[in-house]
């Protein structure tokens, strides 16, 4: 017993001896300081509508300092210099409002503009000896806070048009996002414009980055940006960005493309002669006539009356020219005739090759000739119609109209509903409806009715493109006629003033009269002599204004006169025109170049020399500008060739593309006067 318990001290002595020699487990943990760890906060949203919060950053205490540590928080983009955030501060943690950390990312001088990038956040401890540094922290800014435009990339900076490839599709632009309201939707809409002239729009809607075109289509926009036709030009291009909060748009910087843009001259119509008329050439009173379009060179296209006494297929061919010079010409092959599913009779057809002569059934048409693409599409109209919630059937039923061969227009007087819609359609068919732009162009926007609830007569004009649309009030009538000693006192053959569908009336008149008496007139509302009343008016000078109403003929000096009527008032005004004339750069603007009048053709005529571009040309009357003429529009423009455009009182300064000898035709008897310009 004894010797086991002497076996059990020896150990536990040995036992604690061996503990005595050990260290302290405390003394056996690292002292060295020990920098703080940075919170990461991953990403950073500051954008416009979030510019208004703070950003908070945090960190673990720095150890085993000195003494208390002094914390300071920094931020660096790529290898610029670190900026501090804030104060120093003793604290974990530092807040500071998005719109102070934007001010001082600024300060980095290549960090990109309204854009997503990356930047380290670091945090330092100092203990009073020495500074501790945390690891970096990659954090992901999205600063949208200010609009950035588009980047445009000219993708072909210099681009020759080629004539022969009229459909081949070409890319010129590109650009890059533009930075706008975080979250919201952006669209693109792109411009052309020449020599700092007003732009033209080439697309809108744009979702993608960047814009295609055909050769055409760009050839087209050049030229109506004011670009000179078959010449090289520098172009700018402007791409725009919209979204909700900025619907005026946020426009690049322009781009500049240097075009070479191809010539392609055309009549300004061509006649359909054909088995429908004895294939005479030279026959105006039967030869069937498309008009250039004033939107689109090239096209010509209208409504013509194609129809043979005996019911057969009719044939027919174009020609620029009354006779048979060997410049008429068909199409390739024979002409793809159709019918689709709900009953329309197409046509189809490529123009040229065997110059064969297009061969249709018999009917009426709207024919559409493409000169430059050569293309001729046309669609048998059965029936044409008005459609919409600002008509009686709404959406769910269109109301018919009547044709009248006569003025090749179609009408319809019905009641109508003000602050609603309406389009045109024909066959009954939404295929073929036509848009307020005046085309049949699938999507085109809806017509408004913009007068008061009401009763209308609705006139579809289709004798040329694009088809234009009146609106006439039935409280008053659409012309008035003019009968009297000058031209023998006949309503039914007087000259008319047309009606705006609102009770004003104008145009210009020549009552000459033969043996150059005083010549005596009345209105009239008809071609004959019902509802017929005259007026009171004193000339001074050939001009007055007068009073409608009184029993004695108005009795005026022999001569050619502007009149102007309105119901309205009970008023109308004379002007006799003594001159009319041309005025601009090509005479230092002093003078004028004199029109001359045809009393057969009741058209002015004139034939001069003209610039380039520049300051441009008007019309005006009397040698004075109380009376002038020019487009519409807030800008000046160059004049189509060989169509007619209306021309305003006051309007803007008219142009033409190229150097060169240009022939003028003015009609004063339409409401607006119009002009046809060709170059010689």
């Amino acid at each position: 017993m004894i010797k086991h318990l002497k076996y059990i001290f020896t150990v536990a002595i040995a036992l604690m001896a061996t503990a005595g020699c050990q260290e302290d487990i405390e003394d056996t943990f690292p002292t060295d300081p020990i920098a703080p760890v940075l919170t990461n906060n991953g990403t950073i949203l500051m954008t416009q509508n979030t510019m208004t919060e703070s950003v908070t950053w945090s960190w673990s205490a720095a150890r085993f300092m000195a003494a208390a540590p002094t914390y300071s928080l920094f931020v660096q983009y790529a290898e610029e210099t670190p900026k501090q955030v804030g104060a120093s501060t003793q604290e974990l943690l530092l807040t500071m409002p998005k719109t102070e950390l934007r001010t001082l990312l600024e300060g980095f001088t290549t960090i990109p503009d309204n854009s997503t990038f990356d930047v380290n956040f670091y945090v330092t401890a100092n203990d009073g000896a020495n500074t501790y540094t945390s690891t970096k922290q990659l954090v992901k800014v999205y600063a949208y806070g200010d609009a950035v435009s588009p980047e445009v990339t000219a993708e072909q900076p210099e681009v020759v048009l080629d004539m022969t490839t009229p459909t081949a599709e070409l890319t010129l632009l590109s650009w890059t996002d533009a930075r706008l309201v975080y979250g919201e939707a952006i669209t693109y809409t792109v411009s052309i414009a020449y020599d700092g002239g007003e732009p033209k729009e080439v697309a809108s809607g744009l979702t993608t980055n960047s814009v295609m075109k055909t050769v055409d289509e760009w050839n087209e926009l050049a030229i109506s940006a004011g670009a000179p036709e078959g010449e090289a030009a520098d172009l700018q291009f402007t791409v725009t960005a919209f979204s909700d909060s900025y619907p005026d748009g946020v426009p690049s910087t322009p781009v500049t493309i240097h075009m070479t843009t191809y010539l392609a001259t055309f009549p300004a119509q061509l006649y359909l002669p054909g088995s429908y008329q004895g294939w005479t050439v030279d026959n105006t009173a039967t030869l069937k006539v498309l008009y250039q379009s004033t939107l689109t060179k090239g096209l010509f296209e209208g409504f013509v009356d194609l129809t043979t006494t005996d019911g057969a297929d009719v044939e027919f061919k174009f020609n620029p020219e009354l006779g048979w010079n060997n410049v008429d010409f068909g199409i390739a092959a024979d002409a793809e005739v159709t019918t689709d599913g709900d009953g329309n009779v197409v046509v189809k057809a490529a123009v040229g090759g065997d110059n064969k002569n297009v061969k249709v059934p018999s009917g009426f048409y709207r024919v559409s000739l493409n000169k430059k693409l050569n293309t001729l599409e046309m669609l048998k109209v059965e029936s044409v119609g008005i459609i919409g919630d600002a008509t009686p059937g709404e959406w769910s039923a269109e109301t018919p109209m009547t044709y009248d061969a006569a003025t090749n227009t179609y009408s319809v007087t019905t009641t109508m509903v003000s602050g609603k819609e309406y389009k045109f359609r024909m066959n009954n068919n939404w295929t073929f409806a036509i848009g307020s732009d005046g085309t049949m162009t699938e999507g085109s926007a809806n017509y408004k009715f913009d007068k008061a609830d009401g009763e209308y007569k609705i006139v579809l004009d289709v004798n040329k493109h694009p088809y234009a649309v009146k609106v006439l009030s039935t409280a008053y009538p659409e012309k008035l006629y003019l009968p009297g000693s000058y031209q023998g006192w006949s309503p039914a053959s007087a000259p008319t003033l047309e009606g705006d569908g609102e009770g004003l009336y104008e145009g210009g008149v020549n009552m000459v009269t033969a043996d150059g008496a005083d010549c005596e007139w009345k209105f009239s509302p008809n071609p004959a002599w019902v509802d017929d009343f005259s007026g009171v008016i004193t000339l001074t000078d050939g001009a007055g204004t007068g009073t409608i109403g009184g029993s004695a003929n108005i009795k005026v000096p022999s001569g050619y006169y502007y009149i102007k009527v309105d119901m309205t008032q009970g008023t109308f005004e004379m002007l006799q025109l003594t001159k009319v004339g041309l005025i601009g750069a090509f005479n230092g603007w002093g003078g004028d170049a004199d029109f001359a009048y045809d009393a057969t053709t009741d058209l002015w005529t004139l034939t001069q020399e003209l610039p380039a571009l520049g300051d441009g040309f008007k019309i005006r009357f009397n040698g004075g500008w109380d009376v002038n003429r020019g487009m519409g529009g807030d800008a000046a423009g160059v004049v189509s060739m060989g169509a007619a455009i209306p021309v305003y009182h006051n309007g803007q300064n008219m142009q033409v593309a190229e150097d060169g000898t240009y022939t003028f035709t003015l009609d004063l008897s339409t409401n607006p006067n119009t002009m046809t310009v060709k170059k010689n």
